[in-house]
């Protein structure tokens, strides 16, 4: 059997199972000359919580950013 980790809201402190949970991924279409542009950014997924229904990231949504710049300043 497999064990999930349970996922805890940090507004009100439920704690359950992921399939408890609803993911939102947020995505953006950018239009330029009648053609979709990729996106430039990557946005980390939104958990909201069922008990409370404010939703939370479940890693910064800055972590990436911080990542690539610290590795830019050290070339």
């Amino acid at each position: 059997m497999i064990s999930m980790k349970k996922i805890k809201c940090p507004y009100c402190g439920y704690e359950g199972d992921p399939k408890e949970f609803t993911f939102i991924y947020e995505s953006v279409l950018y239009l330029a000359d009648h053609e979709v542009l990729p996106e430039q950014r990557e946005r980390p997924v939104v958990v909201v919580c069922p008990k409370c229904g404010r939703g939370f990231f479940l890693e910064s949504p800055y972590k990436k950013l911080l990542e690539k710049m610290k590795t830019e300043d050290q070339k």
